[in-house]
């Protein structure tokens, strides 16, 4: 997608830096822009930079209140909302299959069928105890499935089951107790079942229980942390006699699952109707999950080349002006003109001063992480071998306005692409976020291979 350069804010941004170098007013011109000519000048006027560092409290764990039949239905609605935004934007696009699945979502209000699935670590008893269950014939509506231990995966989708059984055969480990977190999360009912107990001691079996209590109990009650034997063992049994001799014998203890069949049958009985509820809920945040995926890819694909174009506008500004603090003005014209375009790819439709308040949000965020001071510095270092792009300063400039634009448009996307599909034009915007996830994205392109492709491309385009 080409950018057009009749655009006002962009032109006039540009043709503004070039008019204050060759006035007499370049101080009180730049004071009076705004922010974007003061963090210019703290930026590559002083060279000063900081890592800010946040102390991040520990998220406070709370049980997740049961689903309700309104939860159910908004969730369907929500889902139907998107599914029929991406159709009116984009009529080409192919989701029936998303549509047939959701369209069959509300028959399921009236099914009475719940799945069970087993989860836990290797050898933690699973397969035996889903037959032992099985052949306890629970309930006529429940069917058992096989689920892996690895739930959920980096897409946060949820697990295909409306109870699950988390077998453990001794205290949490920290990997187990985030996945138990994740499930509740996506508002999955789970019991906790200590198997194996037979491995330890009466006085380690409790303690052991009382620990994992302990451990879940900001969102998991007593009673579903259930403590089973899940298999046959064998007991030696000793008997003394009257007359001092002794007898000894093997007896076979039958597997103890009669806690967990009993907390199954009054879950089923009690909470039939919300576990229901959670699977309709569930496949409903799915479809809709599967349908941002496919909408973000599109509005990406559209991104991409505006930012990429942006940021030889600016590269080449910067290259062509000699006034550091005048390259920081250009680029705040540059900006505010790429964060309109991408407003209008994610339905946001910025206004100027919108644009112009995202651009100094993210510049001011730049300078407190050091992002200008370290990326001027790397793509130095990369222009050293070359003697000729060396020696032109206006390469360096160049380059690292490409990067910061780049690196400011990636950011607007990442952020864009993690909130909920705006179908309604709302233009709020979370800037304190939005300086997280440029925090990020640095993190992830201040990479040296990044660099040196930015480089290869900028040599050509600037020299």
């Amino acid at each position: 997608m080409a950018v057009k350069l009749n655009k006002p804010i962009l032109v006039a941004g540009v043709g503004l830096s070039f008019l204050l170098w060759l006035g007499e007013s370049l101080h009180q011109e730049i004071l009076a822009f705004g922010e974007w000519g003061l963090l210019g000048l703290m930026a590559l006027g002083s060279g000063v930079w900081w890592w800010q560092q946040k102390t991040q409290e520990l998220p406070i764990l709370k049980p997740i209140s049961p689903l309700t039949l309104e939860d159910a239905n908004q969730a369907i609605a929500k889902t139907e909302t998107l599914l029929d935004y991406i159709v009116k934007e984009w009529p080409n696009l192919n989701i029936s299959s998303l549509q047939q699945k959701s369209s069959q979502l509300p028959t399921r209000f009236n099914q009475s069928v719940v799945s069970l699935g087993l989860v836990g670590g290797t050898k933690t008893g699973k397969t035996t105890l889903k037959s032992l269950l099985i052949a306890q014939n629970i309930d006529s509506n429940l069917d058992f499935i096989d689920s892996e231990y690895l739930l959920i995966d980096d897409k946060n989708k949820p697990v295909i089951s409306d109870l699950i059984l988390f077998l453990t055969t001794g205290d949490l480990t920290e990997s187990e107790w985030q996945i138990i977190q994740q499930l509740q999360q996506n508002h999955q009912r789970c019991l906790i079942v200590f198997n194996k107990q037979d491995q330890y001691i009466p006085e380690e079996r409790v303690l052991i229980l009382q620990q994992l209590q302990q451990r879940v109990k900001s969102i998991i009650p007593a009673e579903d942390v259930i403590s089973i034997n899940g298999i046959q063992t064998e007991l030696k049994v000793r008997q003394y006699q009257t007359d001092g001799s002794q007898q000894e014998w093997i007896e076979n203890q039958p597997p103890k699952i009669e806690p967990l069949v009993t907390r199954i049958k009054l879950i089923l009985e009690q909470e039939r109707q919300q576990l229901i509820w959670g699977n309709i809920w569930r496949e409903a945040v799915e479809i809709k999950q599967q349908a941002k995926e496919i909408l973000n890819q599109i509005r990406s694909d559209h991104a991409l080349p505006i930012i990429e174009q942006y940021q030889w506008i600016a590269a080449g500004t910067a290259f062509a002006n000699p006034v550091a603090a005048l390259d920081l003005l250009a680029t705040a014209a540059i900006n505010t003109q790429m964060v309109l375009d991408l407003s209008d790819i994610y339905n946001l439709k910025f206004s100027l001063a919108q644009g112009q308040t995202v651009s100094a949000k993210i510049a001011k965020a730049m300078v407190q992480l050091g992002v200008v001071e370290l990326s001027t510095h790397a793509i130095s270092g990369l222009l050293k071998s070359n003697a000729v792009t060396y020696v032109a300063g206006g390469v360096t400039q160049g380059i690292s306005a490409a990067y910061l634009t780049r690196l400011a448009g990636l950011s607007l996307v990442e952020y864009f692409q993690e909130q909920d599909i705006n179908t309604s034009g709302n233009k709020k915007i979370d800037l304190e976020k939005l300086s997280q996830k440029l925090k990020q994205v640095f993190e992830q392109t201040k990479r040296t291979e990044l660099l040196q492709n930015l480089v290869k491309q900028g040599i050509p385009k600037l020299t």
